[in-house]
């Protein structure tokens, strides 16, 4: 793997920092699911492999992935689902990252997927209507800035028996006292997801329901997720640790402190779902309009 200076991590610490956490030729980053594996990696590809399962991946389908990151998935998704890159589409609002993915293709001489460095918003609306068959977000929609907008976009582009498929954090249902509901605030404030897109399961399901989606039961992984992703941290940012800068460690383990604690089950959940376009569901959308 072409090393994280060159690509300016110093210049961009929010941006290429998980590289941090990877191992040589790995540049993962999700929260990964922690099922017979402490590697971080393999966690990660599994998570990978697991929306591709739910999604129903096959070679024909266009597919669009939003919020790529350094575009790790790709390999996953050809590899198990025969998917080739030529038809695959992705966008990333982060220039350093959308620049290590292209690098990571070309040196491995692989077919680029076409690569967007856009924001979500405007590049979505550009799309022609039924432009995919799935759209693809792993462990990337939380940071979405709207999610109404965002399934309402979802939904023009997608073909009829299209599917919007994805694994994420969302908000836990449930009534919370004053003191809770404003630290969850504050942890979702300081984690970068937006008001408008702080979701629950059941707000969630009447958004895509709403929006004319047919949606299957969710699939709550964080059993294997939340615990699994801390002590790995733990792990990663022991003191002695030297490939990890004192500062970014610190910010790693009182993250994983958090991810691994009471609080983080009680205010948060990590979930897989599908939503399919239905045949009729062009129709269903312009009546709510």
């Amino acid at each position: 793997m072409t090393s994280a200076k060159r690509f300016g991590l110093e210049e961009a610490p929010n941006t290429l920092t998980h590289l941090l956490l990877n191992p040589k030729n790995s540049s993962w980053a999700n929260f990964g699911f922690w099922k017979d594996t402490e590697d971080y990696p393999t966690a990660c590809k599994t998570l990978a492999s697991l929306l591709g399962k739910t999604a129903d991946l096959k070679p024909e389908q266009e597919v669009l992935d939003l919020g790529f990151g350094c575009g790790d998935q790709f390999f996953v998704w050809k590899e198990e689902f025969s998917l080739p890159f030529s038809h695959l589409t992705g966008i990333n609002p982060s220039p350093v990252q959308v620049e290590f993915a292209k690098n990571l293709l070309n040196e491995k001489k692989e077919i680029l997927p076409k690569l967007i460095c856009a924001s979500l918003e405007n590049t979505m609306s550009s799309f022609p209507e039924e432009s995919f068959d799935r759209i693809l977000c792993l462990d990337s929609a939380y940071f979405f800035p709207d999610r109404i907008r965002f399934c309402k976009e979802a939904f023009r582009v997608l073909k009829p028996k299209g599917r919007l498929v994805s694994v994420e954090l969302i908000l836990r249902d449930g009534r919370f006292g004053i003191l809770d509901s404003l630290f969850r605030s504050f942890v979702c404030k300081l984690s970068g997801i937006p008001s408008k897109n702080r979701v629950t399961p059941n707000s969630l399901s009447r958004i895509l329901k709403d929006v004319g989606f047919k949606t299957d039961e969710f699939t709550f992984l964080e059993k294997n997720v939340f615990r699994g992703f801390a002590k790995f941290l733990k792990e990663k940012t022991r003191p002695g640790q030297t490939e990890i800068p004192e500062r970014i460690a610190a910010k790693y383990a009182s993250f994983g402190k958090f991810l691994g604690g009471e609080r983080m089950e009680k205010y948060f959940q990590f979930v897989l779902y599908s939503a399919e376009k239905p045949i009729s569901g062009l129709n269903l959308q312009k009546n709510l309009s």
